[in-house]
């Protein structure tokens, strides 16, 4: 019964029966106004004719005024669902996508009603897909700019270090360009002291400098690998959680500077942030500052190296003749401007080219450089002791004239008599000649000098060998 009663019902209807029907009922007033004109002015007496009265007219008017009201009421359920679609649809593309439209019904209107919906929430869906790959591609975006920065920043090191920068400017750029990659970061070099016992700081970033004050690390071999401590990995007793607790940061990424196989420095970087991870391609940018600081650092000892053959003999260790006729000026101009003695010693091996055949090339290294450290054990530390050429060596003696810088070489004559030969293990008797000259007795510029301590060695060998000629 309740489906028969359904399909007479005009719910499930299409608008165009809707609008057919709605359409006739409304039609049926002006139909009647029409037959009542006719009735009561052209054939009035019609009504006799068909045998109506007065209360059947009424009652027929009343049941059209019913069915015209049908038809207003069927006209305006169709009209207002219409008209919310269009408000709500019109909200929905200004962007409301939370809007929802509810109309239960079977026709048209109910399927537009239920397509605008099912398109409203796809609209959400796609909105918040496209949000999610905005940020996903704001992270791109920062990634690709932090690597952009860090090119950027990797090929101003790189100028720096062919430029010949001071190392510490160079740390200092390193360290700075680390903070400004990863926000609210702080980054640290420290170096190895000359003895080559503790780390200390050289270079920092965003760090306090109370923190620092007194901050030293011993050289151990835990430093001597890479570490990173953040939420994955808590801290264990050691260095590591010493440097935390010292620096005050919660995360902290440890970088040995090494040089051939040797640790000179640790590049240290961290931050104070939350369950923080240190991820993998932010391991690899560290890396690569890492590499920079190393180039550095090499670059640094390099130069330093390069300094020290530039003034000092490779095979003895001892100054070179090029310096030590520069040092020697300057002491006779300081000697002379004081009017205080200047000491000049030149020190040649007895036979040496005899000595050389018999011992032999390494034998023969060896022995000059025994010589080179007899020689230095003999003077303080304000003179200076240098290999000239060969067998020759010479001693500048600063305040010290001809009597002084005299027994000093006889000392060391005598220590190379007695000792040397023992000391590179050969049978060979190894003496030398020393010529001593002073200024300003012996003259007043390096070259005079030296020409008379030259010329006293050649007198020493004429006399016989192994003494010092005054």
């Amino acid at each position: 019964m309740k489906n028969f009663l359904g399909k007479l019902s005009l719910v499930p209807a299409g608008l165009r029966c809707k609008t057919m029907i709605a359409f006739s009922l409304m039609s049926l007033i002006p139909l009647l106004v029409c037959v009542w004109l006719v009735t009561s002015y052209i054939f009035p007496n019609i009504n006799l004719f068909f045998g109506l009265s007065l209360g059947n007219i009424s009652f027929i008017l009343g049941i059209c005024i019913f069915i015209s009201l049908l038809g207003l009421y069927i006209t305006k359920e169709m009209i207002d669902p219409v008209i919310e679609i269009a408000s709500k649809a019109k909200s929905i593309a200004e962007g409301d996508t939370d809007k929802i439209i509810v109309v239960k019904r079977e026709d048209e209107i109910g399927d537009i009603s239920a397509s605008l919906n099912i398109m409203s929430q796809k609209i959400k869906e796609n909105i918040e897909e496209l949000k999610a790959y905005g940020e996903k591609t704001k992270l791109i975006n920062i990634e690709i700019n932090k690597k952009v920065f860090a090119l950027s920043s990797l090929l101003q090191i790189g100028n720096l270090i062919s430029s010949s920068t001071e190392l510490t400017e160079i740390l200092n750029f390193i360290t700075k360009k680390l903070v400004d990659i990863e926000e609210g970061s702080s980054a640290l070099v420290m170096m190895l002291s000359g003895a080559g016992e503790e780390f200390y700081p050289v270079s920092s970033c965003n760090i306090e400098e109370p923190r620092l004050k007194g901050f030293k690390l011993k050289a151990e071999q835990e430093l001597a690998r890479n570490i990173f401590v953040d939420a994955n990995q808590p801290l264990k007793a050691g260095v590591a959680r010493d440097v935390v607790v010292a620096l005050g940061l919660k995360n902290l990424a440890f970088l040995p500077i090494m040089v051939s196989k040797k640790q000179h420095g640790i590049l240290i970087s961290g931050n104070n942030r939350e369950d923080f991870l240190f991820q993998e391609d932010e391991k690899e940018l560290l890396k690569i500052f890492l590499k920079q600081a190393v180039i550095a650092v090499e670059n640094e000892l390099l130069i330093r190296k390069a300094k020290e053959l530039a003034v000092k003999d490779e095979l003895t260790g001892l100054y070179n003749q090029s310096y030590i006729e520069t040092r020697l000026d300057e002491e006779i101009k300081r000697a002379c401007m004081y009017q205080r003695p200047c000491g000049y010693l030149e020190v040649d091996i007895d036979d040496f080219k005899k000595i050389h055949a018999n011992l032999g090339e390494a034998k023969t290294e060896m022995l000059l450089k025994t010589v080179g450290e007899i020689l230095k054990a003999a003077i303080t530390e304000v003179d200076k002791v240098a290999r000239l050429t060969g067998d020759r060596f010479a001693i500048v003696l600063p305040e010290r004239n001809k009597k002084q810088s005299a027994g000093i070489a006889e000392d060391i004559r005598k220590k190379i008599e007695d000792g040397l030969g023992s000391a590179i293990k050969s049978g060979e008797k190894i003496t030398v000649s020393i010529g001593v000259s002073e200024n300003p007795i012996d003259g007043s510029t390096a070259d005079e000098l030296m020409k008379k301590a030259r010329k006293q060695v050649n007198s020493a060998k004429a006399l016989g060998k192994n003494r010092v000629s005054v």
